[in-house]
């Protein structure tokens, strides 16, 4: 029980309830809208792709298939030499995949990214940010796979291509 002194400043008892029955902020969360984008959110876009191959179906689908069987394997050594600090593994693995960006529509953000982690390959400078880094393109090309196998599926039924 708070005991007051007496006579009572209704100002001060006023502020302490105030202080006590007062909420802090609620913190904003994302709005929905924003985390659906997020998650529909697409990382390829094979406009380049299509002006590349002049909208031929069975190219497209060749190079989606290259980098469907190349991509994985790639991402894999890539993790396992940075485990590893296989620098000279790390910086070709690497290298093998920077052009793929580019042909598949991601984001050049992640070209970039790639060309940091080449970088600290070439110097073997630590950089707490290179373990992130690694992981990004990792989740990255993860999602272009999914997402190309849709696009691949797509063109195939659409043209009727074997």
């Amino acid at each position: 029980m708070i005991t007051w002194p007496k006579p009572v400043d209704e100002r001060l008892l006023y502020s302490k309830i105030v202080g006590f029955v007062k909420k802090p902020a609620p913190i904003q969360e994302p709005q929905v809208e924003k985390i659906i984008e997020e998650i529909n959110a697409r990382c390829v876009d094979l406009s380049f792709l299509n002006h590349r191959t002049k909208s031929n179906p069975e190219l497209m689908m060749e190079m989606i298939s290259l980098y469907l069987a190349q991509t994985p394997p790639l991402i894999s050594a890539m993790k396992q030499s940075y485990h590893d600090k296989d620098w000279k593994s790390l910086h070709s693995a690497v290298h093998k995949i920077i052009p793929s960006f580019s042909i598949m529509g991601i984001s050049s953000d992640f070209e970039n990214m790639a060309k940091k982690i080449q970088d600290f390959a070439t110097s073997q400078q630590q950089n707490d940010e290179i373990s992130d880094m690694v992981l990004k393109l990792e989740n990255v090309c993860a999602q272009a796979c999914k997402e190309l196998e849709e696009e691949f599926n797509a063109i195939k039924r659409k043209h009727n291509v074997s």
